[in-house]
């Protein structure tokens, strides 16, 4: 390299004139002037930076076109493009959800999860009832049987369903009203019941071993002593007694029999409500007529 110092102040317009007046032939080759250099591209792009791809080849992009299908998108920077005409749809940020649908979406959720809760508690609750409403064997060889004189409103088998007798008896529990009960007595083998239940088309005839009367014997007009008389005459122990349930069914001979223990202790030990017997209705009439005349 070779440097030109040049002392003295000069102007352009002295260097231009001295120029032209100069052959550049005469000039050192050092300072002859240089034709200007024509710009060529060079081969492969600037350094460090790759050459841009030919236009129409298959990784080449066109501004705001779609990115073909196994070709890295442009690293360039970020870039923001907006599409408004039909084509495929650009991946993007999401706008956000509207409150109310996902208010939706949680009440369907919740409603979902009370539905199956509610499902699964209801399958619990009928496969408990379904259990305990069955009704257990017994082994009948080693039973004893018990007749529950009732209406349907109470259910006995269930106080006694699960308990023994002597360790190893079974109670058999048969419930049935005093106008279902049919039966027969015998002095030597007691008596036979059958209950004739409304629905039921075969009576089966048992013995009872034990009768629990929770049911009076006369209704209005309806009386069933005569039952009580064939479950007496076969001699089976009941609660109440047989013969309470008997004597109790007449309120005058119930005051009757509570008279003769008045006389015996005493009015002052067993005081009791003065009362008048009449055979019938008639009678009390004219008495009562009498006592005002």
């Amino acid at each position: 390299m070779v440097q030109i110092d040049f002392i003295g102040r000069f102007s352009s317009g002295d260097l231009s004139s001295e120029c032209e007046d100069v052959d550049p032939k005469d000039l050192p080759p050092a300072a002859r002037p240089q034709p200007p250099l024509q710009q060529q591209p060079m081969p492969g792009g600037p350094p460090n930076i790759p050459p841009p791809p030919a236009p129409g080849t298959a990784g080449s992009v066109s501004p705001g076109g779609p990115v073909p299908p196994g070709s890295a998108p442009p690293t360039g920077g970020p870039e923001l493009s907006l599409s408004f005409g039909k084509g495929p749809a650009q991946r993007g940020t999401s706008a956000p959800s509207s409150p109310a649908k996902s208010r939706e979406s949680l009440l369907q959720r919740v409603q979902s999860l009370t539905g199956a809760a509610r499902d699964q508690g209801a399958s619990i609750i009928g496969a408990a009832v379904s259990t305990a409403s069955r009704v257990q064997p017994f082994n009948r060889d080693k039973c004893f049987t018990l007749l529950v004189v009732d209406d349907q409103n109470t259910d006995w088998s269930k106080y006694f369903r699960g308990k023994r007798l002597h360790s190893d008896y079974d109670i058999r529990v048969e419930q049935a009203e005093f106008r279902e009960i049919m039966l027969t007595a015998s002095a030597d083998s007691g008596p036979m019941v059958g209950c004739n239940r409304a629905g039921s088309k075969q009576v089966k005839p048992f013995r009872p071993d034990f009768i629990l009367v929770r049911q009076p014997p006369r209704d209005g007009s309806k009386d069933y002593r005569s039952t009580l008389l064939g479950l007496k005459y076969g001699g089976v122990p009941s609660i109440n007694s047989l013969h309470s349930l008997y004597q109790f069914q007449d309120k005058p001979w119930v005051f009757a029999h509570l008279l003769q223990l008045q006389r015996r202790l005493g009015r002052d030990a067993f005081p009791l409500v003065e009362q008048t017997f009449f055979p019938n209705p008639k009678d009390m009439v004219s008495a009562e007529r009498a006592g005002e005349q």
